[in-house]
């Protein structure tokens, strides 16, 4: 079975594959820029009880912001991958309050757009580590949303292997509307 470390550094590896692939094969259409930058504010709900303390979440709910470089992969706009990383504040309803503690994410995320218009619904599948209390916990995300323009509402299951599962719920601005595949074609 392959390590956490080697997982990751393989799909960093494809993540700048790629888009360097594809740019060159969209070099020729002077309309299409690939490139954006997105930020997102979310709420994460911690799912799963915390009877069991030992490398579970030590908290209930987070808040924070993510910021996120995203490239679409094709000229029809259907395929994107990103890089995000972000910051959460923590609080806890419960006894063990862990007020002052911070999560840190980082995640790896692959879209499938359905249409290419203005209104689109999306899926996708992300791949990180998160660090609370100064260790990793290592995150498969599948999600799903809708897009319109400039903005996108997503909501995306968070699975731990050994600390649990969680749910979060986002709105994102991206500051440059998604390519679309509709521009001429310059050969």
């Amino acid at each position: 079975m392959l390590s956490h470390t080697k997982i990751f550094v393989f799909i960093s590896t494809l993540v700048i594959l790629i888009p360097n692939i594809s740019l060159s094969q969209n070099k020729q259409n002077k309309y299409y820029n690939p490139f954006r930058i997105s930020v997102s504010a979310l709420t994460k709900f911690v799912m799963d009880p915390k009877d069991d303390l030992t490398d579970k979440y030590l908290f209930d709910q987070g808040v924070g912001l993510v910021g996120e470089v995203i490239y679409t992969i094709d000229q029809k706009a259907k395929f994107e991958i990103s890089l995000e990383a972000g910051f959460m504040g923590t609080f806890s309803n419960s006894g063990i309050s862990m007020t002052n503690k911070y999560l840190i994410p980082v995640s790896l995320n692959a879209f499938y757009y359905f249409f290419d218009e203005t209104f689109s619904p999306f899926i996708g599948i992300g791949y990180g580590f998160e660090n609370f209390n100064n260790s990793n916990k290592y995150v498969i995300k599948p999600f799903v949303g809708i897009s319109n323009e400039k903005l996108k509402a997503f909501a995306r299951f968070g699975i731990g292997k050994a600390f649990g599962s969680s749910l979060e719920i986002g709105i994102g601005y991206s500051f440059k509307e998604r390519p679309c595949g509709c521009f001429p074609q310059s050969r």
